[in-house]
């Protein structure tokens, strides 16, 4: 978690009651200006399965999530599924013993992990009052525990917290029916039952703006979609939820979007993000997925999932990957769109007589974020030799007509150079300038047709490109995040459907 921003327990009636000691605790991180400072959106991130007993044991402490190189501190709220039981009661159900020793909850703190689920089929491996075990060791290292009660609906129950200005309301559920029910002298996990779950969500969807479901099942080591974590993904979409993030297959699916209502209130769906940590061998359990949405109070906005490996023992994080539809450049990454944005137009303008150059493509806007508007005008000229594209064959870098491509920003008033790029090895065929940054598709020099699009970022004497999206795409303006400074978009990408544009 992003530990400047403020993360409060709302002690709502649906939190359910404390038993042997708070069912779910307070993270009381010092307050500060955070995500209200930044805009309105804020950044939840979903792990897998988690189990620090048996092998992982054996590992040192303080190396085991060392490799996220900070992803989990930079997230607003970082959640997990705690697979292993925090207890030190001796095993008594399954071939696997998975416990571990409660002082792991400190190192899941340190790590900066802010909530756990814990309703899953290994929970009470070790009998009666193994979920009070955990609960009251996560409690004890400030860790929100979500998934058990000391009854079906009070463990099915919401734990709403407040993540910058976000209500988010966190439910976990084991549709695995192995985890232990309550039986009303110890805890248990929540359980799938339709008309339960039906309506923990319907009031997590009433007291909250955003609701999250953890869901654990599915057909275990299966890297396609899981069929009935989807099919149950689906419900909970309808009756509310705005991200579901499965766990229990132990290897990653894929993600998706649903919208089964049509309503535009889109939800965000992993059947299973894999192992994040674990001691298997088997083909696939060693390498898991990140899933990062950005939310706002009208649900989720993007999102993005990242892949991690564990193959020497301790986590190590490898990057995010690029999304496969419409796209919004945040904080200088590629996220997936997962709700239609209100683009705003942009302005084109025509270039006067005497420009030097033929022009593409122009149009108005701040890409440097002086807070000036500027005439950006993306344009081919003559091929002229310079000390940097002497340096390459010329047949590389101009046209049938022996031009050369460009970028440059013009004041309007009279078209003085306040920056040009040298020459380009990617033509820019569209662009769009917003705020501090510049929405490009490129064309080759053969022809006009786009065949990437890509986002540049202001550094202060040039732009720094994003990662290049290979395929159509429409480069495009919007504020995504509500920080009040329009994003860069690239649009109608495939192949799937596009989200479209709303005004």
């Amino acid at each position: 978690m992003r530990r400047s921003l403020a993360l409060a327990l709302l002690l709502a009636s649906c939190a359910g009651p404390p038993v042997h000691g708070p069912s779910v605790a307070t993270p009381t991180p010092p307050a500060a200006a955070g995500a209200d400072a930044a805009g309105t959106a804020v950044v939840l991130l979903f792990g897998g399965d988690v189990m620090l007993g048996r092998g992982v044991s054996r590992l040192e402490p303080s190396s085991l999530f060392a490799g996220l190189g900070g992803v989990l501190a930079e997230a607003d709220l970082a959640v997990a599924n705690l697979e292993s039981p925090l207890t030190l009661r001796p095993h008594r159900t399954g071939a696997n013993a998975l416990e571990a020793d409660p002082s792991a909850a400190e190192v899941l703190a340190e790590a900066g992990f802010d909530a756990m689920a814990v309703a899953n089929n290994h929970a009470g491996d070790a009998g009666p009052g193994t979920v009070e075990d955990s609960l009251e060791a996560l409690s004890g290292a400030g860790i929100l525990a979500v998934g058990a009660g000391p009854t079906p609906a009070a463990a099915l129950a919401p734990r709403v917290v407040r993540v910058g200005r976000v209500r988010v309301a966190l439910l976990a559920i084991d549709a695995t029916g192995l985890g232990p029910p309550p039986d009303g002298t110890s805890l248990g996990v929540a359980r799938w039952e339709r008309a339960l779950v039906r309506a923990a969500v319907r009031e997590a969807r009433a007291g909250a703006d955003v609701v999250v479901v953890g869901l654990h099942g599915g057909a275990e080591y299966v890297p396609s979609t899981d069929p009935g974590q989807l099919r149950r993904a689906r419900l909970l979409a309808r009756w509310g939820a705005d991200v579901v993030w499965g766990q229990g297959p132990h290897v990653a699916q894929p993600v998706r979007v649903v919208d089964p209502d049509g309503d535009g209130r889109a939800t965000v769906v992993a059947t299973s993000l894999g192992n994040l940590l674990f001691d298997q061998q088997l083909p696939r359990t060693r390498r898991g997925a990140l899933l990062e949405v950005s939310v706002d109070a009208d649900g989720a906005l993007a999102y993005r999932v990242g892949t991690v490996e564990h193959r020497r023992g301790p986590v190590v994080f490898r990057g995010w990957r690029a999304p496969r539809g419409d796209a919004v450049a945040l904080g200088g990454a590629w996220w997936g769109l997962a709700r239609a944005v209100p683009v705003v137009e942009v302005e084109r303008r025509p270039v006067p007589e005497g420009f030097d150059g033929e022009v593409v493509a122009a149009a108005i806007g701040d890409p440097d974020g002086d807070g000036r508007d500027e005439l950006v005008v993306a344009f081919r000229r003559a091929y002229r030799s310079t000390e940097v594209n002497a340096l390459l064959p010329p047949g590389s870098l101009v046209d049938a007509l022996g031009r050369t491509a460009h970028v440059g920003l013009y004041r309007p008033s009279d078209l003085a150079p306040e920056w040009v790029a040298g020459t380009l090895l990617r033509p820019v065929v569209d662009l769009a300038p917003c705020d501090g940054v510049l929405a490009v598709a490129y064309s080759t020099l053969a022809g006009s047709r786009v065949v990437a699009t890509s986002a540049w970022r202001w550094g202060g004497f040039g732009f720094l490109p994003l990662p290049t999206l290979p395929g159509r795409g429409a480069p495009a303006c919007a504020d995504v995040d509500g920080d009040g400074a329009l994003d860069a978009l690239s649009l109608e990408r495939g192949p799937e459907p596009p989200l479209g544009r709303s005004r």
